[in-house]
């Protein structure tokens, strides 16, 4: 989890998951196959065949995708890529300072994330993705989010670090122990990070997860029309 800087307009100093806004270059991306790792066909499916309101937009789903790799980038420094051409194959990121310098690039807009993929031979591993909830900000909220979550695992020799702009801290910590610290008074949580922990917390392990993740259904969550059905054990959420 990242922690937003303090003066954030929106959740500041709060614990949140890694993420953000669809900018345009998502779509870009996500208009070269070779660089966004899933057709628009694919993705649009991923996002509708389990339930829950898909985009009206089918190259919105692609873009969603792409923006969940690059925010993942921006915010946790994780870089969820294959070699370009090769989905099995991981690329070589050894260099961290590069890597620190593209990042830096791509937050302060002097680099988009597709010309990074081009650059360095690399295509978005949006694949590795696991579409898991979908929830809206009631209407009466002065500030609007449609937000679709996904999880994925950690890639080998990778570390997540916080970007110094946005987040000002990074945080591995088990969904429990989350919520037992902001049940002290000691962590600051938002009511959606907070549901979906205590939804991750009912998985012991990244495997238990990861399946469960694949086969629940989904189902678009509003919280004015009070949806929490998943107390009731239902998988659809």
């Amino acid at each position: 989890m990242v922690r937003r800087d303090p003066n954030s307009r929106f959740a500041a100093d709060a614990f949140v998951f890694p993420g953000g806004t669809v900018d345009a270059d998502d779509y870009v991306t996500g208009g070269d196959p070779s660089l966004a790792g899933l057709t628009v066909d694919e993705a649009h499916r991923r996002l509708s065949e389990r339930g829950g309101e898909a985009p009206e937009a089918s190259a919105l789903s692609l873009a969603l995708h792409v923006a969940a790799v690059r925010e993942l980038f921006e915010e946790a420094g994780i870089l969820l890529v294959n070699r370009r051409g090769d989905a099995d194959t991981a690329p070589d990121l050894d260099d961290a300072d590069a890597l620190d310098m593209d990042r830096r690039g791509v937050q302060a807009g002097r680099l988009t994330f597709s010309a990074l993929l081009r650059e360095r031979g690399l295509m978005a591993a949006t694949p590795r993705l696991t579409y898991f909830s979908h929830w809206i900000t009631p209407a009466p909220s002065p500030r609007r989010y449609d937000t679709r979550f996904f999880v994925c695992e950690l890639p080998d020799g990778q570390e997540a670090t916080h970007c110094g702009v946005e987040t000002v801290d990074g945080i591995w910590i088990s969904p429990s122990q989350a919520i037992e610290r902001h049940d002290q008074g000691t962590m600051t949580l938002v009511s959606v990070t907070r549901d979906h922990l205590e939804r991750l917390a009912t998985c012991e392990t990244v495997d238990a997860l990861a399946e469960f993740a694949r086969r629940k259904g989904i189902r678009t969550v509003n919280p004015r029309r009070r949806d929490r059905d998943w107390d009731n054990g239902e998988d659809d959420w």
